[in-house]
């Protein structure tokens, strides 16, 4: 049975170096300009090719994200990024707009495209329409369920890839308008900032009183005591969320995961420190959707994660 790709989320050269001496076998990363994280550390053509160089040296695999909605005055730009990371020798891109995978196979029809989870793929019929359009990998809706990741993996055809750990959205995902209604900045753009994380309440309030509560903002996803399920359901990619984050956060979820994907025991609340909302949530893969899924960042979690940077600093170097 093959093993399910651990793969990494890249936003600087330090999560870089964390993700690869840590034991991933794959990194995704962004291209400057076109990609769902502009506030990352995102990679130009030069310092891409050195990337791709450094992981290939150690046998880790490169995806590039260039998973935004793109505007017709941008296809000419999109155009030079397709050739810069198709010179890189990356090993696949991650796209969401239908111009942008169709641009790819015209200039650079040798390189695999995964569909992103904006495309909200949550059905096999979804995943054979990727499949007709020539995508080799779709990475599934972060909503599903066990059983439906099960069914689509057996019967699409191509790869199937799964978050396995990190932020949710409220909304599913790249299908939410409310950080460019409410301040001018599109999550499908790259630039979403967050606004679900503040204080939003649906109870009736006495006029003039803001709501506290967080009516709005999920825990993070954790499913990674159940690797060893999808690996034997042939899902082909575990995927961690998380290139705004820190290079430990990219240590200990990586760590976590490969004991997860041979079904040892991992340290949860090592992993819970160094991120989390309230603790984590594996609700949608569970099948059970409920009021136990909401969490936000408290201070209290900010607190654990500030004391446990300094041991997972030193877990990090001992690793490198």
């Amino acid at each position: 049975m093959p093993k399910i790709e651990i793969l990494a989320p890249v936003g600087s050269e330090e999560m870089l170096r964390a993700a690869v001496f840590s034991g991933a076998d794959a990194v995704y990363l962004g291209f400057s300009g076109f990609n769902a994280r502009t506030g990352a550390g995102n990679f130009d053509a030069d310092s891409l090719k050195e990337v791709v160089r450094f992981c290939h040296a150690r046998g880790v695999a490169v995806h590039v994200a260039l998973n935004t909605t793109v505007y017709g005055g941008e296809l000419d730009a999109l155009a030079d990024a397709v050739r810069a990371v198709a010179a890189s020798g990356a090993d696949a891109v991650i796209c969401q707009d239908l111009a942008v995978a169709t641009l790819i196979g015209k200039i650079a029809p040798q390189l695999p495209r995964h569909g992103s989870t904006q495309m909200s793929v949550h059905t096999l019929q979804g995943a054979l329409e990727l499949k007709e359009l020539g995508f080799t990998r779709v990475v599934l809706a972060r909503e599903l369920s066990l059983p439906e990741v099960e069914h689509i993996t057996k019967h699409c055809g191509i790869e199937t890839e799964c978050f396995i750990h990190g932020a949710l959205c409220m909304s599913i995902s790249g299908q939410c308008y409310m950080s460019a209604f409410l301040g001018g900045r599109s999550g499908n753009r790259g630039s979403c900032a967050g606004p679900c994380r503040l204080p939003f309440e649906a109870n009736a309030l006495p006029e003039g009183k803001p709501g506290r509560l967080h009516h709005l903002s999920l825990k993070d996803n954790s499913s990674i005591d159940k690797l060893d399920k999808l690996q034997a359901l042939g899902v082909a990619s575990a995927k961690i969320e998380g290139r705004l984050r820190t290079p430990e956060y990219v240590a200990a979820a990586v760590s976590a995961c490969l004991a997860g994907r041979e079904g040892r025991a991992y340290d949860r609340d090592l992993l819970k420190n160094a991120f989390s909302r309230s603790g984590f949530t594996s609700g949608y893969l569970d099948g059970k959707i409920d009021g136990t899924m909401f969490g936000v960042r408290s201070e209290a979690d900010a607190e654990l994660t500030k004391k446990t940077l300094p041991a997972l600093r030193e877990d990090r170097k001992s690793v490198v």
